[in-house]
This record gives structure tokens, sequence and C-alpha cells, in this order.
């Protein structure tokens, strides 16, 4: 009798556990955490090899879950397999295939790929990039972190650079770029050809267009908060690679199971190789500059001294320290420098000279706490300084004036801290409060001399000082209703010392299934930015870096205030991702200053006015085995008006590309990827100067309207790809990748910018101004080679 009751307890307890059911909210949580919550809710044992589960993540939402539940979700969602040993014990392997890109639906489990793998969006509007898991893209054979997003609908470069991003007709200095905490205040190397950003020791980006959480503020455009390597390894691990531009390193260290530290280096040999890739992005970038009219004037009269120095560095350092499973404290610190040395010497007394050099560096502490399962704080402070430096000289003996010197500097000195409190109120909602304090210090200086022929040097100098102290308090509710009704609101308010007074910022973000295959989404925002770019004219013949930070004073350089709406469809079945966005933007307080208007007699006064966007997003992506392709398709229709500028009446803002068309594709086969891809946009918006527009007494009108004419349509075909394969007899051990890419594979001439330069001439006893067209061509055919390995 004793035999049998001891056998019915067993059985009865096993069947208790195999039907236990436990209540789980997870959105792209670390596939880790899930496991040590998994053991300890079902008292069951997960053995595993750590490097299986890295850099995997599960979006779940059950209240009442069995145990079977949650292990398919989780083999849905990743690369791994869960084979039974016994009641309690299980073992994870890895899935001989697994289809991460199709729309999958496991106990309300939507797991959707937005372009190409590695690239997510969240139930909040925003997207997720993961650069180690990124798939191939057109042109690119590395993970560039700010190209990826050019690919996203609404995302525009005119300019053709890598940082030059112009999010639904907003400005590049209107996106918060964070690097761990870090603001940002120059992101790109070679004048923004590529991100200043190594996207081997970058963990994850998150990428904010509207619907921004009221943690985030200072920027009205768009958010992106990149984040570095943030886990302990197991074991030393790292990688090493170059391409025809830079080479790069970086690893990780764990000194032992509580800290690691994780750093990276990566420079340019520009200095002292000029491939075929430098030397066309050299010819784009230095186009019809200083530098180039400098190459023209001593072209055949024989140089005596040359000096050639262009060259980029960047280096990160971060040490993760976790004494116990409740508190993690990071420390990371970023430096980036750009370097320009350009000098030349002539046989007739002649000189020629440019130096820039330009640095941003910060340092952050990070410290979370769990105090339990619901409540968890997140104390943060970070220091960033970005620093301008240019000097330009011009030295003619056979003049006049023989000597023009120009020395320019911008600094900015951004120290800040913030306090977070996290409380998951229950199964569906989630509030969030906390403090931001912000101080900048903004100096920019301005010298400007000549020498006549026998004289004293005469210099004339400009100097700007400003700072300002922010204070944010900030609330975020989050309410989901299993992946039926998700609902973000948050409040932020901001008091900025040099106004004095506070500015409210309401957010709410609303996403909603209408049928299973059937998202609708809606957000509405408010923002303020109290610090932005102006152009700086007195430098502009040196035709690169002639935009500076400035802090807004109220006077000459108002606050900028945004108001944006947007509503749009998700449709996702069989493979199809269909979305639809939908956009009315306002912006007010933006000046001739900040977008001065080229080619016209008033850029250098200035008007305040306002800007008026209306847009519409397009993205239709399918997926057929191993083969994507997706078509994204932007309207945008950005009008400006100032009072003083075109008789009040808007026009096209100087940015405004009104049609803009990608189609990409790419196919992996075993180790092998390729991409294609083929942009088509129009051109942008001018003011066209008269070929003569006065005679001596004689002033007539010297443009047309103001942007009433357009540049031809660009059109731009880029092609990538790469091979992995492996170094090592042992898998996983040592793997190695060789990429080529391809840029304007069709050698299109675009032309990206028309400009006019004024000159004189006498005709017959009378002097006449004439214009001379300048027009800046886009990047033409460019290769890039890359070798990569990982151990």
């Amino acid at each position: 009798m004793k035999f049998i009751l001891t056998v019915f307890i067993i059985m009865s307890s096993l069947q208790m556990m195999s039907q236990k059911k436990g209540s789980f909210v997870y959105n792209r949580t670390p596939l880790n955490d899930v496991i040590i919550e998994l053991e300890k809710e079902f008292d069951i044992k997960l053995s595993f090899n750590s490097e299986l589960i890295e850099n995997q993540f599960v979006t779940f939402q059950s209240e009442d879950a069995l145990l079977e539940s949650v292990l398919n979700a989780i083999e849905g969602q990743t690369n791994i397999e869960f084979f039974k040993v016994s009641e309690r014990y299980y073992i994870l392997k890895h899935q001989a295939t697994i289809d991460l890109t199709t729309t999958q639906k496991l106990n309300e489990v939507v797991v959707n790929e937005y372009l190409t793998s590695g690239v997510y969006k969240e139930t909040d509007g925003s997207f997720v990039i993961s650069p180690i898991n990124l798939g191939i893209l057109p042109g690119l054979t590395e993970p560039d972190v700010l190209q990826s997003l050019q690919l996203f609908p609404g995302i525009q470069s005119p300019s053709e650079t890598a940082s030059g991003l112009y999010v639904r007709g907003g400005t590049p200095d209107q996106n918060l770029i964070l690097w761990d905490g870090i603001k940002m205040y120059h992101s790109g190397h070679f004048f923004d050809m590529i991100s200043a950003f190594n996207p081997y020791i970058t963990e994850e980006v998150n990428f904010y267009t509207g619907g921004t959480k009221a943690k985030y503020g200072s920027r009205i455009s768009s958010v992106i908060d990149i984040t570095s390597f943030n886990k302990i390894p197991e074991k030393i691990e790292g990688g090493a690679g170059f391409n025809m531009l830079h080479a790069d390193f970086y690893i990780k260290v764990p000194v032992n199971r509580k800290i690691a530290i994780i750093g990276s280096v990566r420079r340019s040999f520009t200095d002292a190789f000029k491939s075929i890739t430098f030397n066309n992005i050299s010819k784009r970038i230095f186009q019809n500059t200083k530098i180039s009219d400098g190459k023209k004037i001593f072209q055949g009269r024989g140089i005596d001294f040359l000096t050639e120095r262009f060259y980029f560095i960047d280096h990160t350092i971060k040490t993760i320290i976790k004494p116990d499973d409740n508190n993690k404290i990071t420390f990371s610190n970023i430096y980036n420098r750009n370097e320009l040395d350009n000098e030349f010497s002539g046989q007739f007394d002649q000189s020629i000279s440019d130096n820039i050099d330009i640095n941003n560096r910060g340092s952050s502490v990070l410290w979370n706490h769990n105090y339990n399962r619901t409540f968890s704080h997140a104390f943060q402070a970070y220091y960033s300084n970005f620093d301008l430096d240019y000097s330009g000289l011009s030295y003619n003996e056979n003049e006049e004036v023989t000597l023009y010197e120009t020395i320019k500097r911008n600094m900015v000195h951004d120290f800040g801290m913030s306090f977070d409190t996290n409380w998951k109120i229950n199964k569906k909602s989630k509030l969030g409060l906390g403090y931001q304090l912000s101080s900048n210090k903004i100096h920019y200086q301005l010298e400007y001399g000549n020498q006549v022929k026998n004289n004293v040097f005469e210099v004339e100098t400009f100097i700007d000082k400003h700072s300002n102290n922010s204070h944010a308090f900030y609330s975020d509710y989050a309410y989901k209703n299993s992946n039926k009704l998700t609902i973000n609101v948050g409040l932020r308010a901001n008091y900025i010392s040099t106004f004095k007074k506070f500015f409210f910022e309401p957010r709410l973000h609303l996403n909603t299934q209408i049928t299973p295959c059937l998202k609708f989404k809606s957000s509405v925002e408010q923002l303020h930015q109290e610090v932005s770019q102006i152009v700086e004219f007195e430098t502009k013949d040196f035709g690169l870096e002639n935009q500076i930070w400035v802090l807004a004073d109220g006077v000459n350089i108002p606050i900028l205030k945004s108001f944006q709406l947007t509503g749009g469809f998700l449709f996702n079945k069989d493979g199809w991702h269909i979305g639809i966005d939908g956009y009315i933007k306002k912006v007010n307080g933006i000046t001739s200053l900040t977008r001065g208007f080229d080619n016209n007699e008033e850029n250098k006064n200035f008007f305040q006015g306002k800007s008026d966007v209306l847009g519409l997003d397009i993205l239709i992506k399918k997926k057929i085995d191993n083969y994507r392709t997706w078509l994204s398709y932007s309207l945008i229709n950005n009008r400006f008006t100032f009072k003083e500028v075109n008789e009040g009446y808007p026009f096209p803002g100087n940015f405004d590309i009104k049609h803009h068309f990608t189609w990409a594709h790419s196919y992996s086969w075993n180790n092998f990827n390729v991409s294609l891809g083929w942009n088509i946009r129009t051109g942008r918006p001018y003011t066209r100067a008269l070929n003569v527009v006065k005679a001596e007494n004689d002033f007539g009108t010297k443009y047309t309207k103001i942007n009433s004419n357009r540049l031809p349509f660009y059109n731009r075909l880029d092609v990538s790809a790469f091979y992995k394969f492996n170094l090592s007899s042992v898998k996983n051990k040592w793997n190695a990748k060789i990429g080529l890419s391809i840029l304007n594979v069709t050698n299109t001439n675009n032309l990206l910018k028309r400009t006019y330069r004024e000159f004189d001439f006498v005709d017959q006893g009378s002097t006449n101004t004439v214009f001379q067209e300048i027009d800046k061509f886009s990047l033409g055919i460019t290769p890039n080679l890359s070798f990569r390995v990982k151990f």
C-alpha cells in the first residue's frame, strides 16, 4: 500500500509540474534572462553552450502559459531547439534551419523582420538594428551604423553622406545621436562620408522617427540611440579587419565572472596609402572647394612644397561590472578625430594652406539596479566634448593684399545626468518616472585677417559664448494587452535656463490589432530643441564644415518647436510585409541662418520662419526562401514660409526631395550573400541665377524666385557581396569574411548641388558682373574590398 501511495504522489507531482502555468511579458528580452526565469518558475534545468544563446532575443506575452508553450515560442523565434531528457532536465541545441523572416504566430507571439535580418520593428513604433546580425545591404560589405538607416522610408541623404540624415524633412542637427548615453555632436568621418561609430562593438541601435519616449529630449527630428556590447563574455572574443579606407580591431576580455573590458580601435591609412576608393571619395569631397581650386592654381607651374594629410581615428573602451544579479555598472568612453592638412607652395611666392582638426570625445557611467521583479532604477552621468579648429592661409607676394588668414573655432561642452525609475504595475502596465540635467557651454570664435603690401596685419575677431542649464522631468506609461493593443503615453517638462520657463512635451503612441494580419498605428508628439547648427558664411570659401553649433538665445536664434502627427497600417501575411505611414510635421523657429538660402543676396540677413511637412512612406517587402526584395517609396512636401522672403508665400525647402524610390534585393546561398539596390529620387530645389545680372550703375534682378528650380533626377545603382568561411577546423573558432561592394555601378553623373560665384570683368570701359555656375556631382563608380576575421 505504501508503494502504491508513493508512486501516486510522484506521478501527481510530475503531472502538476508539467501543467504548471506562469505569467510572462518579454519584449526583445535576452534569451539568457528568459532561461533564468524559466528555471526558477518551473523548477527545471536547461543545459547549453553559452555561445548558442548569444544575441538571441525573445518577444512573448501570456498571463497563463504552460512551459511547453513558452519553449515552442522560443523555438519559433530563435535557432534553438529543446530536447527533453527528463521531466526536469532539457538540453538546448542548434536548429538545422530556422526562418526568422516570416511572420509567426505562436500563442500571441509575432516576430517581424523589417527589411532584412537584424532589423526589427517594435510595438512602440521604434526600430531595432543589431549590426552583428544585420543581413547584407546594397553597397555595404560592412554594417555602417548610419548608412544602414538610409534604406528606411522617409530617411534621405541629399548630400550623399552617411551622417547627413534628413528624417521626415528634418535636418541632421535635429537628430539626437547617443552612444552609451553620450550626446554626440560629430558623427562622421571623411567629412561625413562614413559614420564615426564602429559597428563591430555595437550591440543595438534603437531608432525613433515618431512617438518618441519621454526620456529622450533636446532634438525634434529623430533619436538614434546606440548601445555598445553590454554583456560579460565567458571567454576572450575579438575580431579584426580592413577595407580600402581603414583597419580596425576589437576585443572583449572577461577579467572574471563579474568584470569585463571591451575595447576597439579603428584608423584610416589614407595618409600613407591612397586607394582607388579613397581617391574617388576625396574627389567627391573636395570638388569646387578652396583645396581643389588651390590645386588648379599651381597646376603646370611647379610645386616646391606639398603636404596632403587626411585621416581619421576612433577608439572606445568600456568596463562592465556585475557584482550580482541585481546590479550592473558600466563605464564607457569614446573618442573620434578627423584631421586634414593641405599645403601648397609655388615657384612664384605663392602658398595656400588649410588645416582642420575635429574631435568628439565622451564618457559615461551607468548603474542599473533591480530592487525586485517589478521595480528598478537606472542612474547615468555623461560628458561630451566637441572641438572644431580650422585655420586657412593664402599668400601671394604679387598681389595688393598679400596675405589672407582665417581662424575658426567651435567648442561644445555638454555635461548631464539622469535618474530613471521603472515600475511594473501589473501584467499589462508599466510606469517610468525620471529626471535629467543637461548643462551646455558653447563657444564660437572667428578671426579674419589680411595684410596689404608694406602694411601691418589687420585682424577682425568675432567671439560668441553662451551657456544653458536644462532640467527635465518626465513620465512614461505603457499599457499592453497581449498583441491586440499597445499604448504608450509620455509627458516631458523641460526647464531651460536661457528662457527661464518650462516647455511641455506630450507624447502618445498607439498600436492596435485590427485583424490577425493587419495593425493600425498612430502617434502624436510635441518637441523642443535649444541647441542647433547655423550656417557660418565668413569661411564659406573653404567649402567644407561651414556649420557651427550654437545655443538658442531667443533673439537671433529662437528655440525650435515641432509638432508631429502620424498614422498608418502594417500588414503581415505569408512572407509579405506592407507598411504605410502618413504624417504631418510643423516646425517653428527655423531661420535663414540655420537653413541659409544658397545664392540669394538675402542669405546673410536674419529671417525667422516655419516649416510645414506633409509626407507618406510606403514599404512593401517579400521573402521567398533565401531571397528578399523590398520596395520603398517616400513622398515629402516640405514648404518654408518666411514673412520677409518670397513676399511671404511658401516655397520649397532647401532639401525638399519630393519623391524617393528604392528597390533592393538580397540573396543568400550557403555562405555566399549578394545584394543589389537601386535609388532614384527628384533633385534638390535651387535658385537659378541669370547670366548677366548687373552692369555698372544698373542693378537688376539677380536670381529667379527662391528654390523655384530643381536639379535633374538622382539615379544610383549599388551592389555588394560577401562570402563567409572558417579558418580553423574547429567550428566557430576562427571565422572569416571577405566582401566586395561597388557604389554607383553605372557611374551615373548625378548633380547634387548647384551654386554660383560672382566675378567682375571690364568690357569697353564698363564693369560687368556675371555668374559662374558651380556644380557639385555625386560619387562616381567606387569599389571597396573588405576582409574580416573573428575569433
